[in-house]
């Protein structure tokens, strides 16, 4: 682990796409949900019709794979909030990016909101825009975690248990629906006709594998630090401690994108609308 941030993983696996930093309009961090990993963005460019779709836009991506998913080293101390904006500072340091965008899909949102309101300012200040496509961004706060979203009780439960008993059981679901989907062809059946190529069939199949290495662990620590109450920001601002998500968000100073289906019973629209739950509302954000 890093001399001084105990809970960053020793090792970070990042992919990169698009054109190079200096011929590129932006960089852009991009968190995928789960499972993933960073090799998902080559579906992106299947799903597009295009070679490359960040070349093409002028995109320098940068994917990072997870605390124990894929290439990146599992680190129990690894605590979302406090060392997720740590990975990605550290990693456009490494890339000489001074400032970025980001971007999390899913359990990728969580992800975003930790880089949005890092106690660094420092941290904070790089990041210029951000985009949550269907992401949780506080599962106490938002509503996610309530009676009137009975799959968000189920997954804060599950995700409360130890993640070397839930990461197995994980591992095996993926397993199952990977043989049925790869083995068995349902794949061709159940995605659109860009996806049913074989190299992006392939591609499918590797993200799978490696968010789901070392036995399910590293997917049930992201799953565990997005998804758990027990995670979460706390409802009231703890003296010398963390920040509630009201207080939190509401110092947030950078535009931020929110992508969301009005249908979606996953990630329901009433988890982030301002509206019904203003204590998740972030100032500059635009659905």
């Amino acid at each position: 682990s890093h001399p001084n941030f105990p809970g960053v993983p020793a090792q970070v696996k990042v992919t990169e796409w698009g054109v190079a930093p200096a011929e590129a309009r932006c960089t852009v961090f991009y968190f995928g949900g789960m499972p993933t990993s960073a090799e998902e963005p080559a579906l992106h460019s299947f799903m597009t019709g295009y070679a490359d779709i960040y070349r093409e836009k002028q995109i320098h991506l940068v994917a990072i794979d997870k605390p124990g998913m894929g290439g990146t080293a599992f680190n129990y101390n690894f605590a979302m909030r406090r060392d997720w904006p740590r990975v990605v500072s550290l990693v456009a340091d490494h890339l000489g990016v001074e400032s970025y965008g980001i971007m999390g899909m899913s359990n990728g949102g969580p992800h975003v909101m930790a880089c949005l309101t890092a106690e660094d300012a420092s941290t904070c200040s790089r990041v210029r825009a951000a985009a949550m496509v269907v992401g949780a961004s506080d599962v106490r706060a938002s509503g996610y975690f309530s009676a009137s979203h009975p799959s968000g009780i189920f997954e804060g439960c599950f995700n409360s248990l130890p993640v070397y008993l839930t990461g197995p059981l994980i591992a095996a679901g993926v397993g199952v629906s990977s043989w049925l989907f790869f083995a068995l062809g349902f794949w061709e059946s159940s995605v659109p006709e860009a996806l049913r190529a074989a190299a992006a069939k392939e591609a499918a199949r590797t993200t799978l594998r490696d968010a789901m290495a070392g036995w399910g662990t590293g997917a049930a620590l992201d799953c565990q630090q997005g998804l758990s109450p027990l995670y979460a920001r706390p409802s009231r601002d703890k003296d010398g401690g963390e920040l509630s998500a009201k207080t939190a968000f509401s110092a947030i100073d950078v535009p931020v994108a929110l992508w969301y289906g009005r249908q979606d019973g996953t990630v329901p629209l009433k988890t982030v609308d301002p509206e019904p739950k203003p204590v998740c509302a972030i100032p500059k954000s635009s659905p």
